[in-house]
């Protein structure tokens, strides 16, 4: 089957961004201090679960690992960075995909894993979906760093500890 090259091109450079990540950090990192601050480990949840994050679906492309989460709609910019930060501690070197609706999720990952090589493309990129649903996602930058960035894009919301 072929390849739309303007998908291709479009996910392979979100897939080189989140693989090779930006060189500037956030400057809203998120704030470590005293036991009020500490994250608390997350418990799974079924999926539809409105107040806990609920692991959908995880693997490897080329040693990477990505794991997806549904967390509730329409967190603000806090709860974000939070739920990010106790995420990442509970996966600590995976890139985090957050989604706030899988209605189209097992598409979305069966083209990632098309285009990178794991299996077949059998339909296109849910790219309305993807720009609606993915919330954030968190990245691993050369730097050893890992960042909580907008949507499915790298614009920087914080640095996780």
């Amino acid at each position: 089957m072929k390849i739309n090259r303007l998908n291709f091109t479009l996910l392979l450079g979100l897939m080189m961004i989140a693989v090779l990540g930006c060189t500037d950090l956030a400057k809203n990192a998120v704030n470590s201090g005293g036991p009020a601050n500490q994250p608390k480990p997350v418990t799974e949840s079924k999926p539809g679960s409105s107040s806990q994050p609920a692991k959908l679906d995880s693997y490897s492309i080329k040693g990477i690992k990505f794991v997806y989460f549904k967390i509730a709609a329409g967190l603000k910019r806090d709860e974000l960075i939070a739920t990010a930060q106790r995420l990442h501690e509970q996966e600590p070197d995976t890139q985090l995909i957050l989604v706030d609706d899988d209605s189209q999720l097992a598409d979305y990952i069966s083209y990632v894993k098309a285009i990178s090589g794991q299996g077949e493309l059998d339909k296109p990129l849910p790219a309305d979906w993807a720009d609606k649903h993915i919330v954030a996602n968190v990245q691993k930058y050369m730097s050893g760093k890992f960042v909580l960035c907008e949507g499915n894009g790298s614009i920087e919301i914080a640095e996780l500890k």
